[in-house]
């Protein structure tokens, strides 16, 4: 035998008689179903669930090197609590404490604080784990405060903004199989590597004869499978967008009945975008794509069925990018491409209920609004996190002193690092529910070891068209003492005096009352690992939950809250000038996500650094030679990273590739000091609409290093 048949000959050994669990992957947010093979307590391999319909039995590489996470020797293993000052410049320091001292030092001060400043004071910010619910019991239900939220504003809060306002959905889908026309964009669907069943479907619907439009000032690797890459200017999207709605408008190809029956407010957008003169002409010099371009583009959307216009997160990050957003959707909805096969999609949501239930007389009665609201922007989905400073720092709108983060890294990933460090400075209690010792857990007061995906359940809400239950399922001994989130707010509730309200021993006790509406036992989910329902198409006519019930082209809510109803355009906030002549865009990794990969030696041996792109025009005018080092400079700070020298990008632009997290100063030891970290170049710019933070308002020159 050869070394490499003798090698797959013991590795197959290894699997054969292992045990096998249903669970999910959480390296991102898509929760792949799998099968992980276990033996002698270690995962010896993975792979996709047959039988489930988000991933067709497949797996990415993050997701296919996820279990080094369940074994790496630099996880947290017990609570840390923070021993020297909290001061600009200075590291934090930690012993090791026990959990009941951890519970009772977290209980001892979300008592002083509700008692001093309310229980507003203290909030919640984490990424879309299903088990934050539990947090929400204990801080939303049992201690009053209304400040509950996710990462979203760092990811896609301008999308979801758009979609709530016209659709009243959170979270379409795009059922990217059954079409015939896409347009993307600055969405790119193959290189973030996401949601496997929605690519596999985008690359089988081109094999039927689906015509992809990719719009994006970079050429992607979705751009580069495309039939048509439009190379936009940054921050543009909404002109072009603007511009082929009149377009279509004005040949009179949108669909009559449709915008009649179902849209609110068509008549007086047409009036809109005549007002204002958003022709192609008009977009032609903003967005640098002709205007014979722009009407030919409209034209093929418009007359081609079914189609779709989608944006994820490219059309935002910049001050303008919830109106771009709109204004992508409304393409749908004045040709009548909403809901049907082959369209952006309106899932439904399978019928899991809460893993708690807290009886009305004992849940605290909410005395503030809700962060978001008190600061001025009541149509973010989510927290504006860069406003967050705000609160801590400067108590406005009302003071925070408490705040738990938990599986998010905001010293990381949000803009201005230096005013993020400065505001868990000042606060009474910083508590960080980690797998490592993160930048942030680094400026936290205590620090609480939690379990991985492979040691902990959830039960969740899956990303896939139809209604879905999927679970994960602890497959593996925990690392250290580490707890998993039901076990920690458990813990602390029975120090608040509450832990009658959450009695479950087990994770199959909570699990059977979430799954108790579901037409599945938990038993039979443990089994199966998801549980699917029906897909249901065109129920555009069955009404939607906006004010009108209609697809809201004209936004009452907008309007309640001082804005335009209908999208316009505006210049982006940040522009380049001769001292800083390039614009920042960003752009993903296929082989990271979150903020563990760069931790996984396995995925860093694949891509172990980040890099920025610069068209070869600007790079032999300021002299920049492919896979150098430069410098990279804004107004605000510098970074030196390798430079690669492209073509397909925007000249003017640089593309900084940032994985969601290079540049580590801490985390583990395969992290800690890859790559560049480029948050900081970034000044605090907050979207006026959704709260969003702006990442691409960002100009900046660059040098040889």
């Amino acid at each position: 035998m050869t070394l490499q048949e003798t090698e797959l000959a013991a590795r197959l050994a290894k699997i054969k008689g292992a045990e096998v669990i249903k669970s999910f992957c959480y390296t991102c947010p898509w929760q792949c179903p799998t099968e992980v093979f276990v033996r002698d307590g270690k995962i010896v391999y993975q792979k996709g669930n047959p039988d489930s319909p988000n991933n067709i039995g497949s797996r990415c590489a993050k997701g296919m090197a996820s279990w080094y996470v369940s074994q790496d020797p630099d996880r947290l293993k017990k609570p840390l609590l923070r021993t020297n000052e909290k001061k600009k410049g200075v590291t934090g320091e930690f012993k090791e404490i026990g959990w009941d001292e951890a519970f009772a030092f977290i209980a001892d001060k979300l008592r002083f604080i509700a008692e001093k400043w309310g229980p507003e004071a203290v909030a919640l910010t984490c990424h879309h784990d299903p088990n934050t619910i539990f947090y929400h019991h204990l801080l939303k239900d049992l201690y009053g405060s209304p400040n509950m939220y996710a990462h979203t504003s760092g990811c896609e809060q301008d999308r979801r903004a758009a979609c709530l306002t016209l659709f009243g959905h959170v979270f379409p889908m795009h059922d990217f199989v059954n079409s015939k026309y896409v347009i993307l964009w600055g969405m790119n669907n193959l290189g973030a590597n996401q949601g496997l069943w929605e690519s596999r479907a985008l690359l089988e619907a081109k094999k039927k004869g689906c015509k992809l439009v990719v719009v994006d000032p970079n050429f992607t690797e979705t751009a580069q499978k495309a039939d048509e890459w439009i190379p936009v200017q940054p921050g543009t999207d909404g002109a072009l967008a603007l511009a082929m709605c009149k377009a279509i408008i004005d040949d009179k190809l949108y669909d009559e009945d449709f915008v009649s029956k179902y849209c609110e407010g068509f008549d007086g957008f047409r009036d809109h975008l005549e007002k204002h003169g958003y022709t192609a002409e008009w977009a032609e010099p903003i967005c640098g794509v002709e205007a014979a371009t722009i009407r030919r583009l409209a034209r093929e959307f418009a007359i081609t069925k079914p189609a779709m216009s989608a944006i994820f997160k490219g059309s935002g990050y910049y001050t303008n990018g919830a109106d771009a957003g709109r204004a992508c959707y409304i393409l749908d909805a004045i040709t009548g491409e909403v809901d049907k096969p082959g369209n952006l999609y309106l899932k439904d949501w399978a019928p899991l209920g809460a893993p708690v239930s807290i009886p009305k007389k004992a849940q605290a009665k909410i005395k503030a609004d809700p962060l978001h609201v008190a600061m001025g922007y009541p149509l973010a989905p989510d927290l504006p996190n860069s406003k967050l400073p705000d609160a801590v720092i400067d108590g406005k709108p009302y003071p925070v002193k408490g705040l738990f983060v938990h599986s998010t890294n905001p010293v990381m990933s949000d803009p201005n690092r230096d005013r993020v460090i400065e505001m868990f400075h000042n606060l009474e209690l910083g508590v960080a529910c980690e797998l490592f010792l993160s930048e942030t857990a680094l400026e936290c007061d205590i620090v609480l070891p939690e379990t991985s995906f492979h040691e902990q359940a959830e039960i969740r809400q899956g990303m896939w068209l139809g209604p879905e239950v999927i679970l994960c399922q602890p497959v593996v001994p925990r690392v250290g003492a580490s707890k998993p989130p039901y076990e920690i707010v458990k813990g602390i509730a029975e120090k608040m005096g509450w832990g009658e309200h959450f009695p479950y021993e087990t994770w199959e006790d909570w699990g059977e009352l979430m799954m108790k509406d579901v037409p599945m036992s938990l038993d039979e989910l443990k089994e199966k690992g998801f549980w699917a329902g029906e897909i249901r198409y065109n129920r555009v006519p069955e009404g939607l939950p906006t004010p009108s019930g209609k697809i809201e082209i004209f936004s009452s809510e907008y309007e309640k809250a001082g804005f335009d109803p209908y999208p316009i355009y505006t210049e982006r906030s940040v522009l380049p000038d001769d001292d800083y002549p390039l614009q920042v865009t960003h752009s993903k990794f296929s082989m990271h996500c979150n903020i563990v990969t760069q931790n996984n030696p396995l995925l860093m041996e694949v891509c172990g650094e980040n890099w920025v792109e610069i068209n070869s025009v600007d790079a032999a005018k300021y002299g920049i030679r492919d896979e150098a080092m430069v410098v990279v400079e804004s107004p605000k700070d510098a970074i030196t990273i390798k430079a690669k020298v492209v073509e397909g990008l925007v000249p003017g632009c640089v593309s900084i590739r940032h994985g969601h997290g290079f540049g580590h100063w801490a985390m583990g030891q395969t992290a800690k000091g890859k790559g560049a970290h480029s948050n900081n170049l970034m000044d605090t710019h907050t979207n006026p609409i959704t709260g969003a933070n702006c990442y691409n308002e960002c100009k900046v020159r660059v040098r040889p290093a």
